[in-house]
């Protein structure tokens, strides 16, 4: 006894069986693959526009702030000119050597030795020429002394100070004194011409 199916004999009840499952295999189907990615997209594109509109903003900003920026690099270049031109030349060390001769003899000491030591620093268009004098002199001298050199301050620049007393039982002893420092000369061309 064989029976044979037939759509024909399905009843009502059958019907809305078959098509309450197959409805919701279509709903499950339609939120795995339609409705999930389609909200994962959203909330990327949401995500990918709140950024982008952050960007705009910035960019907005910086188009706005970009006249006052170019203002200000051409305020610091000017700047930069006129600091480079009052450094001495490379060429004036000579004078430079002849100026701490006339500030030692000025404050009263004695220049015991000077040297040329290193200087470390790269600096573009500028070379630092390290230095290092040995003076002697009384307390108040050497001061007087240290007090030049660190009015050179806009080319010049004192690495380090060692003091040695001779006699501490003056209230103004003589001292004999080291300084290390770094002069800043100019080897570009002509910071006025740029």
């Amino acid at each position: 006894m064989t029976k044979s199916f037939s759509l024909r004999k399905l009843k009502q009840r059958d019907w809305a069986i078959i098509c309450i499952v197959l409805s919701i295999v279509a709903a499950i189907l339609w939120y795995f693959y339609m409705y999930g990615p389609t909200q994962e997209r959203i909330a990327q594109l949401e995500s990918d526009i709140t950024r982008l509109d952050a960007d705009i903003r910035r960019g907005e900003d910086a188009r706005r702030n970009l006249p006052n920026l170019r203002l200000a690099v051409a305020e610091l270049e000017a700047d930069r000119r006129d600091f480079l031109s009052q450094l001495p030349r490379e060429s004036d060390i000579a004078g430079l050597i002849d100026a701490l001769r006339a500030s030692a003899q000025q404050s009263d000491v004695v220049v015991k030795s000077f040297s040329q030591g290193s200087a470390q620093e790269s600096i573009q268009d500028v070379r630092p020429i390290g230095f290092n004098i040995d003076t002697q002199g009384t307390y108040t001298e050497t001061m007087d002394y240290l007090a030049r050199l660190e009015a050179m301050r806009r080319f010049a620049k004192v690495g380090r100070v060692s003091l040695d007393i001779e006699d501490n039982s003056s209230s103004d002893p003589n001292l004999n004194a080291s300084f290390a420092f770094t002069v800043y000369v100019f080897t570009g061309s002509d910071p006025g011409e740029q």
